[in-house]
């Protein structure tokens, strides 16, 4: 589960917060919603149901297998359309669990990730008691059954190994506490933490299952099994955390670093002649004023306040060193609301340059640094850079290339997210100044600093540095993948984690699969991490955001020649128009013909009887996620929308990914479109790979032409213009996202959507029986799902959190108006119920070969068509 993350080139991008702009153009809030609650029970979604399409058993013809880069059991091509289920709800009792799993297979889910289960003891995880050694005999009883119980009804298993058990803080190592998060990281390279992994994974795989009577290693229900969640040396802040690594940890590294030299390079000397090429020395500077002596309106250095934010700054010497103190007083936690700049600096692109100073708070603090432009659009220029102040006087260097040619760029520190006393000392900005082997630094005496993080190391040094934690990062999974397959004999194939970067993507691509996270309008929280009345998101539609889409970091990860999964995916709630999220996945990745998509999550306790959306994630009760639920996996998984008829394969060297590792560490799009000259426009419209085979010495070929292909297309006016729209047609469905405020009809294909009188809605129209087509389909299957809420949900005035104010049942949901015309022969329309029985008829006028259809007249999200 991605947490909140600064991503700093972000920040300082827009003049304006990202909130404000352009909000005005978005429909007013929904006046008008009605009850919508889907009841448990067998019947339920009635005619929708996806449970007689889903083959049973699961694993009825043998193990999953990798063939022709995807899923196979037998000669059965399979796809997984499922959903995380996390913590307690792992492990519900038998009863719970037969009642689950036939309403998953209802709702089209057949695949089940079992997420976060190394966390706690039972009855929250699978554990004995907080040490987290002993696997729990009740939680093996309870997730064998389960997993039997999901097998009956063609349910896969994809098993989680290590999620989040913290083996360093459990069983109190030194400096442990500050280790990130569940060991992440040093779990790749620390020879203890990699053994207890193993020791954990051995348990649980070679536990017989009592109810299927298979290894669970063996068990061919289980469709694959991921060895680290989320976990990479290529992480999220992933240079930030290597550099704060506490002893022995960042020592044990250092080591491999310079054993890694002494095995690569012969001596000293050639290690020392190898890093020099390519060196820049140091330029004259370009800083006026490094000593902050000029400070205010007409001074070489300016500061800017904004809002409710206020600082001051003044030229004082602090510990006999010249520079500026700067007390920033009130914030507002934008950090760019309290500015300290100097403005009317040149800089050229692809030239290097290096910035250093000194700086210290009176308390701990995280400031962020950049050089940028001085005007619109105030874009980054090559450095955006986290500063980790602390009481004592640090030396910070980072080394850059600009991005573009800029006759009035600035340096600038963007200081409004905390409180504080700080001082700024020596700053200086110079071209070239990259560093090479020091005097004292020596791999054979295991001197050899680490690099990283932009801190000015020479092209050579650089690189060297990134390889050294590529093939780590690398090494760590081959070898879990080598000890799953022959130590164990797991018979399914092996995720290792998501592809971060493409450093961290060229690692996973030595998986058997490659897997992918993304979510748009995850919550943020500004003090406490999980804090659950303190969060905001942005709440704003994807479909007004083709550029920033998250369909794009998806599909840069997708490698040639190996499956590709989505295992996390979500637009978070309470964003309103999160009924979005299942129509545009669902439908891009059938186009992409990709593997696996699952959502995060279905739920996270044994509370599954939801009536109303509960927190941000959890899509059992909320009735935007659940409702578009069974037609969206007909889209899927039913795979009879054709792929994409053309191909896109993008080639990076890996010097290209070494050289550019730090700017874009864990950034996989943004390096395709910065380096590759890849547009958005080019992964929407063609089957988008990454071929990393030439890396490995392996020959490849660009995959063949896809006869059809859907029709996509995807139009906005711009962010937040209330304009977006996202289709896709195809003769076995029809996919609408968007508003209303633009031209109509709107074609689909053969489908035409005459009239939209609801200001924002999405449509999914498909056959009943996938095979068939629109046009020749006895029942045809329709969702009409616009913006939902609970009872008495309480947004905040800017609509961007409701804090712990989510309200309560019944949910309710905003009716779409609109009139479609479908072709075929005639067809009557009618409203299903939330249980998903028939309801009362809606309009339907034939006349041709065609059935004029009005939808909006009854309370309903749901409608079956049933040919005359």
């Amino acid at each position: 589960m991605k947490f909140t993350r600064l991503i700093i080139r972000l920040v300082f991008a827009l003049i304006v917060p990202a909130a404000t702009v352009a909000q005005a153009a978005l429909p007013s809030p929904a006046e008008k919603m009605l009850p919508w609650e889907m009841p448990w029970g067998p019947g339920v979604p009635g005619p929708l149901s996806v449970a007689p399409l889903i083959e049973r058993p699961a694993g009825r013809d043998g193990p999953v297998t990798v063939r022709d880069a995807h899923f196979f059991s037998g000669p059965r091509r399979l796809r997984f359309f499922g959903a995380s289920i996390v913590f307690a709800a792992a492990f519900p009792t038998h009863a719970q669990a037969d009642e689950v799993a036939l309403r998953l297979a209802r709702f089209g889910i057949n695949a089940v990730r079992f997420h976060h289960i190394d966390y706690f003891p039972f009855p929250n995880g699978i554990f004995v008691d907080a040490s987290r050694e002993e696997l729990s005999p009740a939680a093996l009883d309870r997730l064998d059954y389960f997993i039997a119980a999901l097998k009956s009804q063609g349910i896969y298993t994809d098993l989680n190994l290590h999620v989040s058990r913290d083996w360093a803080r459990d069983h109190h190592w030194e400096g442990a506490d500050q280790l990130p998060d569940y060991d992440k990281i040093v779990d790749l390279f620390h020879p203890e933490l990699i053994a207890a992994q193993k020791h954990y994974a051995r348990d649980l795989l070679t536990h017989v299952n009592a109810f299927t009577h298979n290894r669970n290693a063996d068990e061919p229900a289980i469709a694959f099994l991921e060895i680290n969640n989320e976990d990479s040396i290529f992480l999220w802040g992933g240079e930030e955390k290597l550099e704060r690594l506490p002893a022995p940890y960042a020592g044990e590294l250092r080591t491999l670093w310079n054993q890694w030299l002494v095995k690569k390079y012969a001596s000293r000397d050639g290690l020392n002649t190898a890093w020099e090429k390519g060196a820049e020395p140091a330029g004259p500077e370009l800083v006026r004023d490094p000593a902050f002596a000029s400070i205010g309106p007409a001074g070489t250095w300016q500061f800017e306040q904004h809002q409710t934010a206020r600082m001051n700054a003044t030229s004082e010497s602090s510990d006999g060193r010249k520079g500026v103190i700067v007390r920033v007083t009130d914030v507002d936690d934008i950090s760019w609301h309290l500015q300290l700049e100097q403005n009317g600096l040149k800089v050229k692109k692809d030239q290097y340059y290096t910035l250093r100073l000194e700086a210290r708070s009176d308390e701990p603090v995280e400031v962020t640094l950049v050089v940028n432009q001085n005007h619109e659009p105030w874009s980054e220029l090559g450095l955006g850079q986290g500063l980790d102040l602390k009481k004592e006087w640090t030396p910070f260097r980072f080394g850059f290339r600009a991005t573009a040619d800029d006759a009035n760029a600035r340096a600038c520190f963007l200081l409004g997210r905390k409180r504080g006393v700080l001082h700024f000392s020596n700053i200086s900005l110079t071209t070239g100044g990259q560093l090479t082997l020091a005097d004292a630094e020596d791999p054979a005496r295991g001197t050899v600093q680490a690099g990283g993080r932009q801190r000015g190391d020479a092209p050579a040094r650089a690189r060297d540095w990134y390889d050294f934690l590529q093939q780590t990062d690398e090494r760590f999974f081959v070898e879990m993948r080598r000890f799953l397959k022959d130590e164990i004999g797991v018979k399914y194939p092996i995720v290792g984690s998501i592809g971060l970067g493409a450093l961290g993507t060229l690692s996973q691509s030595r998986m058997d699969v490659v897997d992918a996270h993304a979510y748009w309008d995850h919550p943020r929280f500004p003090h406490v991490q999980w804090d659950s009345r303190d969060w905001i998101v942005d709440n704003r539609p994807m479909v007004d955001y083709p550029a920033g889409a998250t369909l794009w970091q998806l599909a840069a990860t997708r490698v040639l020649g190996k499956p590709f999964t989505v295992t996390e995916y979500n637009h978070a709630a309470p964003n309103e128009w999160e009924a979005e999220c299942l129509p545009m996945i669902a439908s891009y990745a059938a186009a992409q013909d990709w593997d696996g998509i699952f959502l995060f999550d279905y739920n996270g306790d044994t509370d599954y009887r939801r009536s109303h959306t509960q927190n941000f994630f959890d899509i059992e009760g909320n009735p935007l996620k659940m409702a578009s639920m069974p037609l969206a996996s007909r889209l899927f998984l039913g795979g009879a929308v054709s792929p994409l008829r053309t191909s896109h394969v993008v080639t990076p060297t890996r010097e290209e990914m070494l050289d550019n590792a730090s700017r874009y560490f864990y950034e996989q799009w943004p390096f395709l479109r910065d380096t590759q000259y890849e547009s958005w426009e080019g992964a929407f419209g063609n089957r988008f790979y990454l071929d990393l085979a030439p890396r490995h010495g392996v020959a490849s070929a660009n995959p063949p032409e896809s006869p059809g292909g859907p029709t996509v297309n995807w139009t906005s006016a711009g962010p937040d213009s209330g304009t977006g729209r996202f289709t896709l047609a195809d003769p076995h469905g029809v996919v609408f996202v968007g508003f209303s405020a633009n031209a109509q009809p709107i074609e689909l294909g053969s489908v035409r959507v005459e009239k939209m009188e609801t200001p924002f809605a999405t449509l999914i129209l498909v056959p009943a029986n996938p095979q068939q087509t629109i046009a020749g389909a006895d029942r045809l299957l329709l969702s009409a799902v616009a913006r939902g809420s609970n009872t008495e949900m309480k947004w905040d005035r800017a609509r961007t959190s409701v804090a712990d104010r989510w309200g309560s049942a019944p949910a309710l949901v905003e009716v779409v108006h609109a009139t479609l015309r479908i072709p075929g022969r005639p067809l009557k329309a009618f409203a299903l119920t939330p249980s998903g029985q028939r309801g009362k008829p809606v309009p339907a006028k034939a006349g041709g070969d065609q059935t004029t259809i009005e939808i909006g007249s009854e309370p309903t999200v749901w409608y079956e068509l049933v040919r005359q």
